[in-house]
């Protein structure tokens, strides 16, 4: 059997009763009369056919009825909320999807952040944490921040940040570094396989047929540097460590660096055009020399 459904608004009214368990507060919350909200019910509960609260003296209870209908409402209503939300934002500035990675979004995107929702008003930005799932395409994440050499077969990749890597340790670990060679003797946090470059950079300082003694895996960035810091081992990182540089709480204990690495903009040509994915874009390059 097909019913008519009531109006939106008694079922709104109805959703505030069983949050609240009152008329009277109620009608304070949606501004009209307590003899307005107690029709309202009422009228819901003639179309419905279904009793939905319990009217006692100091308060109103669900019915088991009305207990089994509440989380459907909630949720109808909320999901309207939400999609008349997104609807209002793409009207305005769209809805940006960008793929990111914790250690990113918290050493550069987060400390500019509302610098770029000044610089668009209306966008809305969903961030979606992860090293290289997922990808951009249509219908899903409109870009991603890529740590790599620019080499993403069929995708836009515009450089961000140049970053050379190079090791960072405690200021007391660096006490025993006198050497590239010296490094061998402590331990080096590495990163997970295929994105771990400790062996580049031992070739890079000469030291290609050396084995270092201690090695300690950590798949998280930020987990990675504050091990560092807190005088674990030797960190191969990049720029986004300024922060610590500047408090002193790492140094670089030598200047040999990798180079040719750094941060991109990945993103599919066809979403360029997209009005999110331009404002993002022009925002986020940096100045031309």
């Amino acid at each position: 059997m097909t019913y008519r459904l009531p109006p939106l608004n008694a079922f709104r009214t109805f959703e505030v009763v069983a949050r609240l368990q009152s008329f009277s507060k109620a009608a304070g919350e949606l501004l009209l009369s307590q003899g307005a909200i107690s029709y309202q019910i009422k009228n819901l509960e003639e179309k419905l056919d279904i009793v939905l609260l319990h009217r006692n003296a100091r308060n109103v209870t669900l019915t088991e009825e009305g207990a089994r209908l509440l989380p459907v409402v909630r949720s109808a209503l909320r999901r309207l909320e939400e999609e008349i939300a997104a609807i209002h934002a793409e009207r305005q500035g769209g809805i940006l999807t960008i793929a990111i990675s914790t250690y990113v979004a918290t050493r550069w995107l987060s400390p500019r952040i509302n610098d770029f929702l000044r610089h668009s008003p209306g966008t809305v930005i969903q961030l979606r944490h992860g090293v290289e799932d997922p990808v951009p395409g249509p219908g899903g994440v409109d870009l991603a921040i890529r740590w790599g050499q620019g080499h993403w077969p069929g995708f836009a990749a515009e450089p961000l940040i140049g970053s050379p890597m190079q090791p960072y340790c405690s200021p007391t670990l660096a006490r025993r570094l006198s050497q590239p060679r010296d490094l061998l003797a402590l331990t080096l946090l590495r990163e997970e396989p295929p994105f771990d470059l400790w062996e580049a950079w031992l070739a890079r300082a000469g030291l290609a047929a050396e084995a270092p003694m201690y090695a300690l895996t950590i798949s998280d960035s930020n987990v990675r540097v504050r091990a560092a810091v807190d005088s674990q081992g030797v960190v191969l990182a990049d720029v986004l460590v300024a922060e610590e540089l500047a408090r002193g709480s790492l140094v670089a204990p030598f200047d040999i660096a990798l180079e040719g690495w750094g941060y991109f903009l990945l993103y599919e040509p066809a979403l360029a055009d997209k009005p999110a994915v331009a404002a993002f874009l022009e925002w986020a390059r940096p100045p031309v020399a």
